[in-house]
């Protein structure tokens, strides 16, 4: 049975979910990919300008074919990127929609029991917001992702070509960057799914507040008084505290070590 949650769970199943969209997710992480390459160039053609502009070689009419360039791939890229957010829109919006047929079709064969044992609001999570999760990764993430493997990818291979010793360098703080905080926040993927747990109890409570406001106001009682909403509200603001806490330190020194990244190559 575990080994069975375990293949229900991550990166892979979301994928599996979108089985009958995977095209429409792939042309929009190539086009995403195409557009991130682009995004580069602007930066290149400054650098072309600049060496122009040190070696005393000034050509007007070469820095005009090259702002030309740095126009007509921004363009490209700006049209690229929004094919690209169309196409894994529709493919996300076309997956959540046979998942909710699907838990709807599913959750109308239980018994009345099941509804009684379980209030609305967990039932409104897991229709809703749970599944909104996926729409969300499958719409956005996929589409950075794709950015995230393939632009430091190029721009190692051009600074290999620069400098090699430098681009090698250049790898130290990256490493540090990511390596030391992963392994500070090993317990946040155990807090994610508490905090996942706390949003469904604290959707449930809030259903059931809403569905009792009229005897609440007959004794002109506070959301305080209502036990069930102030225990899975204090709850969920815990477990946020806790994951902040955990993930502090880990994102500054991230952030720090790769914004002085041209530290370690001064020497």
């Amino acid at each position: 049975k575990k080994s069975m949650e375990k293949k229900k769970t991550g990166i892979s199943y979301v994928f599996q979910l979108a089985k009958d969209e995977r095209k429409k997710l792939h042309l929009g992480m190539i086009l995403s990919v195409i557009s991130a390459a682009l995004s580069l160039v602007p930066y290149f053609v400054v650098y072309k300008i600049l060496l122009m502009i040190f070696q005393n070689n000034i050509s007007y009419k070469e820095i005009l074919i090259w702002a030309g360039i740095g126009i007509v791939s921004a363009i490209l890229q700006a049209i690229l990127m929004s094919f690209a957010g169309i196409l894994s829109h529709t493919a996300a919006f076309n997956t959540i929609y046979k998942i909710k047929l699907k838990v709807v079709n599913h959750i109308s064969k239980f018994n009345l029991g099941f509804f009684q044992e379980h209030a609305p609001g967990e039932i409104k999570t897991l229709l809703f917001d749970d599944v909104d999760r996926v729409e969300n990764f499958l719409a956005h993430s996929t589409l950075e992702l794709a950015q995230v493997a393939v632009v430091p990818a190029i721009m190692f291979i051009f600074m290999l070509k620069l400098n090699w010793m430098m681009a090698l360098v250049m790898l130290i703080p990256m490493i540090l960057g990511l390596g030391v905080p992963m392994m500070l926040m090993k317990n946040y993927p155990d807090m994610s799914m508490e905090l996942s747990k706390d949003i469904a109890d604290l959707n449930a409570s809030a259903n059931e507040f809403i569905k009792a406001m009229p005897v609440i106001k007959m004794y002109h009682l506070t959301a305080e008084k209502f036990e069930q909403y102030r225990n899975s509200l204090n709850a969920y603001i815990a477990c946020w505290k806790k994951m902040c806490m955990s993930s502090c330190y880990p994102l500054s020194i991230a952030l720090v070590v790769l914004d002085s990244a041209i530290l370690f190559t001064l020497p």
